[in-house]
């Protein structure tokens, strides 16, 4: 089933706060509601405008948390289109198209494997979390669905997940303070009495062991996890070897693309999938199932432009 596209308003900047190398800006879109509904699945993004803007074209923002009309997104500023937005002052215009794309399906996630069902009924599967740079933009919002799925008293308890297991890379010390939503969403889930482990390493080892996210994911996957990354390609290239050598793992990931019109029209973000055939991040995606975009048998991506 294909999401339903979202609708362009015309929302105000709520706050802005610098988190190192980030920007965690959160913008009031009145009328959300209406075309997005209550809740937006984690993984899914908006195309982002100021209004005016220096720019002709917007630019993709994962969703990085909802809390009614109020939306976040977790910014770094690299580009012109990127520092626009993190330059603006509270009050500020901002055109959003969303939300957009598929998003991560918990509950589909949540179901017991076939691995699984040879345990006692009562075990549920454990989600692992990846994220690199940028790429942990997904999962303050995704934590904060996931204590839907498996908090004590919601209507799915006993069909979410076991424990979350968070492991989150940076390249410095900058990056790292821009983990700050992922870090109080972990301790959120923490208050409502879910098992949340947090994991984070640093390439420079300014915080943490120095090294790659995918050290400590080795060390600590489990047969049978579910696994959600984003990150680099590079990095999901290298998740994707660790959990296809995990018995009964399964991984999905969203991927990072350059969009131009966010709905599929344009190609401009074309990836090449595991069969041969060609997928729009935008519009298939971002977020696709590990042996979907990669070999089975094979290590490396299948993500090469065609």
């Amino acid at each position: 089933m294909i999401p339903p596209l979202g609708a362009r308003l015309l929302g105000q900047v709520a706050a802005t706060e610098k988190l190192g190398a980030f920007c965690w800006i959160t913008l009031e879109l009145p009328g959300w509601h209406a075309t997005a509904g209550e809740r937006v699945d984690p993984g899914r993004f908006a195309l982002l405008q100021a209004e005016p803007s220096r720019c002709f074209l917007p630019r993709a923002f994962s969703i990085a948390d909802q809390d009614g009309e109020l939306i976040s997104f977790l910014i770094a500023p690299v580009g012109e289109g990127s520092r626009e937005l993190t330059g603006l002052a509270v009050g500020s215009d901002v055109w959003v198209l969303g939300p957009l794309g598929r998003g991560f399906a918990l509950g589909e996630m949540a179901v017991r494997s076939e691995l699984q069902s040879q345990q006692p009924s009562g075990v549920r599967p454990r989600l692992v979390v990846v994220g690199g740079g940028a790429g942990i933009a997904p999962f303050p919002l995704l934590l904060r669905r996931i204590a839907d799925l498996s908090g004590p008293g919601s209507e799915a308890a006993g069909h979410g997940f076991s424990e979350v297991l968070v492991v989150l890379g940076y390249r410095d010390m900058t990056q790292v303070e821009g983990g700050a939503p992922v870090r109080t969403a972990v301790n959120s889930l923490r208050q409502r009495g879910i098992a949340c482990a947090l994991v984070e390493v640093t390439e420079d080892g300014s915080c943490g062991p120095a090294g790659l996210v995918t050290s400590p994911l080795a060390e600590h996957l489990r047969d049978g996890d579910r696994v959600v990354a984003c990150g680099p390609e590079a990095m999901n290239a290298a998740v994707w070897d660790i959990c296809r050598k995990t018995r009964g793992a399964s991984a999905w990931f969203s991927l990072e693309a350059g969009m131009a019109c966010g709905v599929g029209s344009c190609h401009g973000c074309v990836v090449r999938l595991a069969n041969g055939s060609l997928a729009r991040v935008c519009h298939d995606g971002p977020v696709f199932k590990g042996e979907t975009i990669f070999a089975v048998a094979d290590s490396g991506p299948g993500m090469e432009r065609p």
